[in-house]
């Protein structure tokens, strides 16, 4: 399953950015709905882990391989610039180890000459440990790049906050936007689902644990895309991850957001998955995130709308 994880992470490509004073949330937090389900300028909402980053309600959104979330402020023939990019990519590496994880990413796909000016600990504004690192490289056919990223996690989901710009040092502006990160617990409890899709989850988490890569995408939609992602290649990604074929001692899923629509569903929470070998169970986000009834059966439909 470890290497299932770390195999997610090639999806993640880091160009980020942001100079204006963050939108402030106007709604109380429990009754905060996902961007994915109701967008709000100004305000990323993730699903679970349940969290918020405030950004310049002007700045235009967009789309980046892996990214849950982009905004920015567009240019012609060029890339955003002041942007904001948020992941939430799994791994069981620590804080520290940030470097194994994201800098061969960025070297395989956007830049090179790299130069780290910082990398430190750091807390969020709740004291949650977080680590804030400074990059500077050069795009690959375009210009010199500073990014500012902010990192923290919780059981194997790491939040990544990356901002970046082409032009100056990142400045304490562009830091408050990461900043604002905030967890919200609140929004991370359980909620009923119709029995159907309650059906569904079991079954997928029964054949998950089975590690038979056969039986498990069958629970993916034809039409599943999600990020760039497509069912064949979460089939290769299954088919390559000997932890995974090894199958699991348990899974359960807990879901925290559930909105119907039509033959549509979000759905949004966790599996707590124990894994052969492994000592405790861990939490792994609901990365497919929707689900669509096709023919009378609920199967993963990815982030598409």
């Amino acid at each position: 399953m470890k290497k299932l994880i770390v195999l997610s992470l090639l999806t993640v490509v880091l160009l980020g950015g942001g100079l204006l004073t963050p939108a402030q949330a106007q709604t109380p937090a429990n009754d905060l709905k996902p961007t994915f389900i109701s967008p709000t300028p100004g305000l990323y909402v993730n699903g679970w882990p349940a969290f918020t980053v405030s950004y310049p309600k002007e700045w235009v959104e967009g789309v980046w391989p892996g990214a849950v979330f982009r905004a920015g402020v567009p240019r012609p023939n060029l890339p955003p610039s002041p942007v904001l990019t948020i992941y939430v990519p799994l791994s069981p590496l620590p804080l520290e180890d940030w470097a194994k994880l994201l800098m061969p990413t960025y070297n395989m796909e956007i830049a090179t000459d790299f130069m780290v000016r910082s990398d430190k600990p750091s807390r969020l504004k709740d004291g949650t440990p977080s680590r804030e690192v400074e990059l500077e490289y050069v795009l690959k056919n375009g210009p010199k790049a500073k990014d500012f990223i902010l990192m923290t996690k919780t059981d194997l989901a790491w939040v990544v906050i990356a901002l970046g710009a082409d032009e100056g040092k990142p400045g304490e502006d562009l830091k408050r936007i990461a900043y604002s990160l905030t967890f919200q617990p609140g929004r991370e409890k359980p909620v009923q689902v119709p029995p159907d899709v309650r059906a569904f989850l079991d079954m997928y988490c029964a054949d998950f644990r089975s590690g038979d890569v056969n039986l498990a995408m069958a629970h993916f939609s034809d039409r599943y895309f999600e990020h760039g992602s497509t069912k064949a290649f979460i089939e290769q990604w299954f088919r390559n991850d000997p932890h995974f074929q090894q199958g699991s001692i348990s899974c359960e899923a807990t879901v925290t957001v559930f909105e119907p629509h039509g033959d549509k569903a979000y759905v949004d929470g966790f599996f707590l998955i124990k894994g052969k070998g492994e000592t405790s169970a861990v939490r792994v986000p609901m990365i497919f995130r929707q689900i669509i009834n096709e023919h009378g059966q609920w199967r993963w439909y990815g982030t598409q709308k």
